[in-house]
Parts: C-alpha cells; sequence; structure tokens
C-alpha cells in the first residue's frame, strides 16, 4: 500500500502559525480573523483579497510561515516513529505528497528534517496530487480531496485529516483524527 500524506494541515500547523504571523505584524487586523473553516483566504480573512492573503503568504512572509521554526502538529510528531515502524513491518510506503511552491520546497525540506519527519519513500512536490501514484491521500483539504477522488491516476482514496476547515468534507470522505487513525481504522 503505498499512502500519502500532505504537509501543511496534516504535518505542519501552518493556520495557526498564519493566524499568528499577521496578529504580530498587522496587529490592526487581529480581531477581525475568523475561525478558518475553508482554505478559501476571503472566508476568513476578510481585510485582503485574496491576492494579498496570497503576496503575505508566498512573498512577504514565506520564510516564518515554511521555516524550520514553524510548530508541527502535536499529534502527528507523537504518531511518525510508529507510523514508519508500522508501515515498514507491513511492506507500506509513505509517500509526501504536498502543494509547496518553488520558493518553499527547500524550507519544507528542512522543517520535515528539524521536525523528525524522515523516512519518506518518496517525496513529490506538486498541486496535481491526483498524478501520484498512491493508494490512499491524507489531505485536510477538501478540494484536493475531491479532486484526488475523481481522478487518482491509481483510483487511489482520499482520506480526510480532520481539522476546523474541512467539516463538510467529513461528510462524504473517510476521516481520521490524527495519523495512527490510519493504522487501526483503514488498516487495522
Amino acid at each position: 500500500m503505498r499512502i500519502g500524506i500532505d504537509c501543511d494541515g496534516v504535518l505542519r500547523n501552518f493556520i495557526p502559525a498564519l493566524i499568528d504571523s499577521i496578529k504580530e505584524t498587522h496587529p490592526e487586523h487581529a480581531d477581525k480573523i475568523k475561525t478558518s473553516r475553508s482554505w478559501d483566504w476571503e472566508d476568513w480573512l476578510p481585510f485582503w483579497t485574496d491576492a494579498e492573503t496570497e503576496k503575505y503568504v508566498f512573498e512577504d512572509n514565506y520564510i516564518d510561515l515554511f521555516g524550520i521554526d514553524v510548530t508541527p502538529i502535536d499529534t502527528s510528531v507523537e504518531d511518525w516513529t510508529k507510523l514508519k515502524q508500522w508501515a515498514k513491518e507491513n511492506g507500506h510506503e509513505l509517500i509526501l505528497v504536498s502543494a509547496q511552491r518553488d520558493n518553499c520546497r527547500d524550507l519544507t525540506d528542512a522543517w520535515l528534517q528539524r521536525w523528525g519527519f524522515v523516512g519518506f519513500d518518496e517525496i513529490h512536490y506538486t498541486k496535481h496530487k491526483w498524478a501520484v501514484d498512491v493508494d490512499v491521500l491524507i489531505d485536510d483539504s477538501p478540494e484536493k480531496l475531491k479532486i484526488f477522488k475523481d481522478r487518482s491516476v491509481s483510483n487511489g482514496q482520499p482520506i480526510c485529516y480532520k481539522q476546523t476547515w474541512n467539516e463538510e468534507c467529513r461528510k462524504s470522505t473517510m476521516s481520521i483524527d490524527r495519523l495512527s487513525d490510519i493504522m487501526t481504522r483503514c488498516y487495522g
């Protein structure tokens, strides 16, 4: 079994890092930030356009938002070693499948090393996650999960990693609370 795992929202705690960054750099917007209920920036960062948020994230602050100091999701750190061991013992491969932009790839590589997310059998940085040959894809993005379900080159199964922004997705897609759930709820 080839198990695809996303980075941001599954391993890296990106959304809280973004919120903290905005509060620090733009305190005038701190009380306007809403709970993220989607990946649509304007839904929960209503003070900026999509283009302004994209510039803030991927041009002006990408080093701080994707660098080694961004905290990981605690349960993913806790689960990583046992997930790797389980995969090895059961003949599964762990494949990182993440839509990192070019300027964030080296930062993400360093971040993965810093937080101990080492030992992936393959790493794919692509926004076309459906084109990666994996049997399942663990992701937090409803849009990417839907596209993966519709187009997966290996007819793979999407698995939703539960976050506040993907509640609707969980109604139609198998969902997990933490990485170790894949071992018991999906293959146990």
